[in-house]
């Protein structure tokens, strides 16, 4: 029977990874894709119906067993984080790549894909975008750059001694970023400090994770041979990074900077040794892939460079920088639509527009819901001191469907607007209500009230309570769910005089009293 006629079946190899943890529920939403066969040393936490999961090594011999009856193999496991044993790194890498390819063609496999990264170019900096013709050389000094390259050059002589029996495709990812991803080069990209040799020069791809995991579900149906780079079309320099943030950047030696790495590694102060230390990553050219698969990136590096500095709970501090198109708002809204149980589908069902509104001195996000009827009114609906717009969502949601058309605000600081986390002065709290009803006015052509919702309780700590005797900020309490949009720390003026609504049907009362009143008057 053909893999079409009863389904695909795939393998995926690093099914623990924050890879497998992006690419999996696209292959669980494929009604062409049956089954899914997950492997990892580790237990698989994911649970779904097409979901089989086993612990096993990528060098054992069971793996041809395992990958029996298997359509397809997604070969995701890798030693990315560094351990102080090389050879053992090499094994892993190098021998449990050759055992994936070689067990998936005795298994009889149709097709391979395996990541590989544009660090298998190694860590010169071409002056222009490299394709897929630049030789991936690697880099003997650094354990990453050097296995991946290897890996590829396996692939390349096993397609070349078994022409046409079994595709293998090497996607070379870019930096990938998105809430499944946590390394410690983000949290390096996000610190408040940031250090790189030839800072001028160092620049990366930031890729998000939905647009790799949709690269890697394209490549599980076609059959592609050979390496695709795979990556946006822009790219954003460590400076442009730093000043997005408020980081402070320096430019060091990378003599000076890799020994002291080294030293930081081996007496365990840092993940990292100096074989991280480069200035920057290459910069490629992916329009390879789409003209084999048709796929394009949905977001820019510099939107997904946003994304990432606002799901560590930084902040961005200039205008152009906040997320505006819609792709890029949710993209950063994720862990927050999971929290209030809302998935993709359902955010497009609700038509949820995005704006950026101009305040004078930075920009403040507003999400918006039309009624689905012409509506006279408006409600500016603020997210409480501490939350932001997409916890408003289903509220916002329901006053949209009672005929008012709704614009959820987020103070300055908060969800996706800019300015220092968590910090709204009585000011700014004024110019971003004031941003919000010009819309409502304007663009909507609505007569809008204000009112504010949502709850976030301050921790009940005795440093909490210093704290904030002694500068006026509150220490949050965590939350349920992971969300970096949640400040952790918040002092915010000038929002006690909005009326609070619990309810749609709150506001709805309050519209209708105020358009009472206009027509009394």
């Amino acid at each position: 029977m053909s893999e079409h006629a009863r389904g695909l079946r795939i393998a995926v190899t690093g099914a623990t990874s924050d890879f497998a943890a992006a690419i999996l529920p696209r292959l669980f939403e494929d009604p062409e894709v049956d089954t899914v066969i997950g492997i990892a040393r580790r237990p698989a936490r994911i649970t779904h119906p097409k979901f089989t999961s086993f612990r096993s090594d990528i060098r054992s011999p069971d793996l041809e067993e395992t990958f029996a009856g298997c359509d397809v193999v997604l070969h995701l496991a890798f030693v990315v984080e560094e351990l102080k044993d090389k050879a053992e790194t090499h094994d892993i890498n190098l021998r449990g790549s050759r055992n994936v390819i070689d067990s998936a063609y005795r298994a009889g496999v149709a097709r391979v894909v395996i990541a590989s990264s544009i660090n298998a170019y190694g860590a010169d900096i071409a002056p222009e975008p490299l394709t897929e013709n630049s030789y991936p050389a690697g880099d003997p000094n650094r354990y990453y750059f050097y296995d991946k390259a290897e890996v590829e050059h396996y692939a390349e002589w096993w397609l070349r001694r078994h022409p046409g029996e079994m595709t293998i495709s090497m996607l070379r990812c870019t930096y990938i970023i998105g809430p499944d991803f946590a390394n410690d080069g983000i949290d390096q990209f996000t610190g408040p400090i940031g250090a790189f040799p030839d800072a001028d020069r160092a620049s990366y791809q930031f890729l998000y994770q939905d647009d790799m995991a949709d690269a890697f579900h394209r490549a599980a149906k076609t059959d592609l041979v050979g390496p695709y780079n795979l990556g946006p079309v822009d790219w954003v320099g460590v400076r442009e990074l730093a000043a997005m943030q408020g980081q402070l950047m320096f430019d060091v030696p990378q003599k000076a900077a890799t020994h002291v790495a080294n030293v930081a590694f081996r007496l365990g102060l840092t993940p990292f040794s100096g074989q991280w230390v480069t200035p920057g990553e290459p910069i490629v050219d992916s329009s390879a892939l789409g003209r084999a698969t048709g796929w394009a990136p949905t977001l820019t590096a510099h939107e997904s460079a946003a994304v990432m500095i606002l799901l560590q709970g930084k902040s961005l501090l200039r205008r152009g920088d906040a997320p505006a198109r819609g792709m890029a708002c949710e993209a950063a809204l994720r862990p927050a639509s999971e929290a209030v149980a809302l998935s993709r589908a359902d955010v497009v069902a609700l038509q949820v527009e995005h704006r950026q509104l101009d305040t004078g001195r930075g920009s403040v996000h507003a999400e918006i819901h039309r009624a689905s009827i012409e509506s006279e009114q408006s409600v500016v609906l603020v997210a409480d001191a501490g939350l932001h717009a997409r916890y408003l969502t289903p509220l916002a949601s329901d006053i949209a469907a009672g005929g008012v058309d709704v614009v959820v605000l987020d103070l300055p600081g908060h969800g996706l607007s800019t300015g220092p986390r968590g910090r709204s002065s009585a000011a700014q709290t004024t110019e971003a209500v004031d941003a919000a009803l010009r819309f409502a006015r304007v663009e909507l052509d609505t007569a809008p009230i204000t009112v504010r919702s949502g709850t976030r309780h301050a921790a009940d700590t005795l440093v909490g309570g210093i704290l904030r005797r002694a500068t006026g900020w509150k220490t949050m309490e965590e939350p349920a769910r992971p969300d970096g949009l949640l400040p952790s720390r918040i002092r915010v003026d000038g929002t006690s005089g909005i009326p609070f609504v619990s309810t749609a049907a709150d506001a709805l009362a309050l519209c209708t009293t105020t358009t009472g009143l206009s027509a009394a008057r």
